[in-house]
């Protein structure tokens, strides 16, 4: 008996090829976008949104008139440029002297009042959009905001 002769032959054929059939199909469906390409494809937009980068909190020691007081400050940067995560982790030692630096020059009466937050946070803006560029670092800092500050 021939192969194509028997009617069990001409099913299993069939069969085949329809399973054949359907896996191409199926194959052409899954690789289509990598296969059309262009502007079938959705793609992402990177958003240039700001993001909140927060820093370690720490403490810093600042005068007083009769004795040292201590000041808890948590904060975060805000920024759009890219990579602001690496940069921040590379340059922390950098970042946290700076802020301990400007802080430890305030008396304890500049911390204490609260009319004066908004002038820390753009000095601190200042000072540290000028340390990261003159250590070249490229990122911009839109804005430095103190999330937390016990002073004691």
């Amino acid at each position: 008996m021939a192969f194509g002769n028997s009617s069990v032959s001409k099913k299993f054929s069939f069969t085949f090829v329809i399973l054949l059939w359907s896996a191409g199909i199926f194959w052409v469906g899954w690789q289509s976008p990598s296969i059309i390409g262009g502007p079938f494809v959705t793609q992402e937009k990177e958003s240039n949104t700001a993001k909140f980068y927060p820093l370690d909190r720490f403490v810093i020691s600042v005068p007083g008139d009769k004795y040292p007081h201590y000041l808890l400050l948590e904060m975060a940067l805000k920024s759009s440029s890219p990579n602001v995560s690496r940069t921040l982790k590379e340059a922390d030692p950098l970042v946290r002297n700076s802020l301990m630096k400007m802080f430890s020059r305030k008396h304890f009466n500049q911390l204490n009042d609260s009319h004066q937050l908004e002038a820390l946070q753009k000095e601190a803006l200042v000072l540290l959009s000028g340390v990261l560029s003159d250590n070249h670092y490229s990122i911009e800092l839109e804005d430095v905001l103190f999330t937390r500050m016990v002073i004691q």
